[in-house]
């Protein structure tokens, strides 16, 4: 008993904070129940036809855990809603006790409702319901079915309409008919659900007609949609003229040129026969050339004979590509890649035919020839990259009045001018330019070339010294060799101007302007206008062409004589041929 009202005030007010705690503890474990997941799965994926009750998604330990067991009471106190989560699909049909009963494919998702005293908690149930599988197939083919992702194997039992198809234990399917058929998945409890149809492609030939080299190796024609399975009765074949194509083991053999009728009977595990038929030309076919040797980067057309409409050739059997001299780049077309020797082989309706081929690099290790009237070149020694036991070269002069060639390519200048010899090496052409001069212009022109290779200075002042040169100077001296003068044949040389006016007045001009270095030849002079110097045309300069497009000029800005490319230039008012 409590003896005081000081005692009975501190028993009020303990009792009074239990209290509190307790609400408190009450209210704080029905929000901590309203956060944890009614349903353990939310969402499934099924085909067509297939029912789900939902009610068997939904957490029974949330149940038992949280309720204290109210749902196995006869009057739970908690309650379950079903219902659509937008309006009502056309796929599928649901009940007030959450079944959902599946009829097209599609997707629906429903509202799941737990409502208990004052607690509401909803949840989103999806389902993607699939149509059946539509798939098409060739006979002997196997598939792994979509639906085996869904309903496993080792629970749910897989059937056929027919013996068309055979269900395999891992949820795979493979032809053994030539008709359609479906798939099934039946489960304990009744379902049997469509999940799959199968259009099976009815066996054909790969081309309409066929194609065969006279007595090639047998061969069957190719079967569309057709890969025999173990046990499987042999394709039966069988030719209307025996003499034209025979059968042998079961093999067709192409005997002689003609045509043809093959049928192949074809009978299916499931005892299904398909009878098909084709015609059958039987050809020759060859080519006429073997053998080539031809210079790397070109390419020959090959053609064969012998061979129809429907034959069948493949360029590059066995072909390594990035190893081969030469392959097929495409059909007909031989490409010579590198220098080496390739065996390109051809499979012409079942026959090989074989080109042998060598691939060369044929080159020019020369820069041309100067010469004059008279001289002869051997360019045969200059043709390199050859196959010494195979190769072939021929020479030509493209202007035989000024050079001639032999067939061996011994060349000979015939009269002042520039020709072009083209040697076809192995079907590769390769252009020598060869150049006339006269013989003084021939010999100017090399020793102009001798003078830049010593050591020199330029120099107005002793152009006229051993060792020193001006542009001018430099012209008069070399051509003074050779009875050359240009009017002046003693003492001090004209100037480049007087040279000019000289060339002029002597009927030597060949142009008043530039000209490509296959219109020159050596020692010709060539004269240049830098600015107004009142002489004549202005010439301030003249350098001498030394063939193969070089020219030697006393240059102030190397203070020496040099040798070097010809190059187009504006400021080149004359030409002249001081020997013409």
């Amino acid at each position: 008993m409590i003896s005081s009202l000081k005692d009975r005030g501190k028993f009020c007010r303990a009792l009074i904070g239990i209290l509190l705690l307790f609400n408190i503890s009450f209210f704080m474990r029905q929000d901590a129940y309203a956060l944890d997941r009614l349903l353990y799965m939310d969402s499934v994926s099924v085909y067509a036809g297939d029912t789900i009750h939902i009610r068997s998604y939904i957490d029974e330990e949330f149940l038992n855990t949280y309720y204290n067991g109210d749902y196995n009471s006869e009057s739970p106190q908690y309650q379950l809603i079903y219902q659509w989560d937008e309006s009502n699909p056309d796929c599928a049909v649901l009940n007030e006790d959450g079944l959902v009963v599946t009829t097209a494919a599609g997707t629906v998702r429903i509202n799941v409702t737990f409502t208990y005293q004052s607690i509401v908690q909803t949840e989103v149930f999806t389902i993607e319901i699939h149509g059946p599988e539509q798939i098409s197939l060739g006979y002997g083919e196997n598939y792994a079915l979509d639906a085996a992702n869904i309903y496993d194997t080792n629970m749910y039992i897989y059937t056929v309409s027919n013996e068309n198809l055979i269900a395999n234990s891992d949820g795979s399917i493979t032809v053994q008919g030539f008709g359609d058929a479906s798939v099934f998945v039946s489960a304990d409890d009744g379902r049997h659900i469509e999940v799959a149809n199968v259009f099976v492609s009815k066996p054909a030939f790969g081309s309409e007609a066929q194609a065969r080299a006279v007595n090639s190796e047998g061969y069957n024609p190719v079967i569309d949609n057709y890969a025999p399975l173990e046990g499987d009765i042999p394709v039966e074949w069988k030719s209307s003229d025996e003499n034209i194509a025979s059968v042998v083991d079961n093999m067709i053999n192409a005997k002689a040129l003609g045509e043809t009728e093959l049928t192949a009977v074809i009978t299916a595990k499931s005892g299904d026969v398909v009878t098909l038929s084709t015609k059958l030309t039987v050809t020759d076919p060859v080519i006429d050339v073997t053998e080539y040797v031809l210079a790397s980067d070109l390419t020959q057309t090959v053609t064969v004979e012998g061979i129809c409409d429907v034959s069948i050739i493949d360029w590059n059997v066995d072909s390594e590509y990035d190893k081969m001299a030469a392959y097929f780049t495409e059909a007909g077309k031989l490409y010579m890649d590198h220098a080496g020797e390739a065996a390109v082989n051809i499979n012409a309706d079942g026959r090989i035919l074989t080109i042998n081929v060598t691939v060369t690099n044929p080159t020019y290790s020369g820069n041309g020839y100067i010469a004059y009237k008279g001289v002869t070149k051997n360019l045969k020694s200059k043709i390199k990259g050859l196959n010494k036991e195979k190769s072939t070269v021929t020479y030509e002069s493209l202007n035989k009045s000024v050079a001639s060639v032999t067939e061996d390519g011994k060349i000979t200048a015939e009269k002042i001018g520039n020709a072009v010899i083209e040697v076809n090496a192995d079907g590769r052409k390769i252009e020598v330019t060869f150049e006339v001069a006269s013989v003084k212009a021939y010999k100017a022109s090399k020793k102009a070339i001798s003078i830049s290779n010593t050591k020199t200075q330029y120099s107005q002042a002793y152009r006229m010294k051993k060792g020193y040169y001006d542009c001018s100077s430099l012209v008069w001296r070399v051509y003074k060799n050779y009875d050359v003068y240009f009017g002046v044949k003693s003492g001090w040389a004209p100037v480049a101007a007087d040279i000019g006016r000289w060339c002029k007045i002597n009927g030597k001009v060949i142009s008043n302007k530039w000209v490509s270095s296959s219109k020159l030849l050596p020692g010709d002079l060539i004269f240049y206008s830098f600015t107004k110097n009142g002489r004549y045309k202005n010439i301030s300069h003249v350098e001498m062409y030394t063939g193969k497009g070089m020219d030697v000029s006393a240059s102030s800005s190397n203070n020496a004589v040099v040798h070097y490319p010809y190059t187009k230039n504006s400021s080149i008012v004359m030409i002249a041929r001081p020997t013409k």
